[in-house]
């Protein structure tokens, strides 16, 4: 049962990476859209669905970061319920992760996210003194 786990769980990071991927490209897409409507001094009304889209990036990537996460505790979990039959590796996993499901990222991918918002937002709305 224990290599079942570990099968489910090698091929669940394989899915992390990719939404991994689409974490960096949507900040890349936020910010760029934001950079654009900067330059080009849109009106407020493109500076307003500018911030929804900043904002719905943030909302996708908060989700995204929180599920990559209890993915981890999931897989330990799943190796807990093997009790005594568990491996000394499995039964570290388990120790390290293991526990109750998250409703947030970790800290640091509140960090990335939060700051990716903000290099996305800010702009719009504070400009320079020139």
């Amino acid at each position: 049962m224990e290599t079942e786990i570990w099968t489910s769980f090698q091929a669940s990071r394989g899915a992390n990476a990719t939404l991994l991927l689409a974490v960096v490209v949507a900040i890349w897409v936020a910010a760029r859209f934001c950079s654009v409507m900067v330059e080009k001094e849109a009106p407020v009304s493109g500076k307003v669905i500018c911030s929804v889209f900043s904002l719905s990036v943030f909302a996708m990537n908060w989700t995204i970061l929180t599920n990559i996460a209890n993915q981890w505790i999931i897989h330990a979990n799943a190796l807990a319920s093997l009790g005594d039959e568990a491996s000394p590796i499995a039964k570290s996993f388990v120790a390290e992760y293991g526990g109750d499901l998250l409703t947030m990222p970790p800290p640091i991918a509140m960090a990335l996210t939060v700051s990716a918002f903000l290099i996305a937002f800010l702009p719009l709305w504070i400009q320079p003194k020139k």
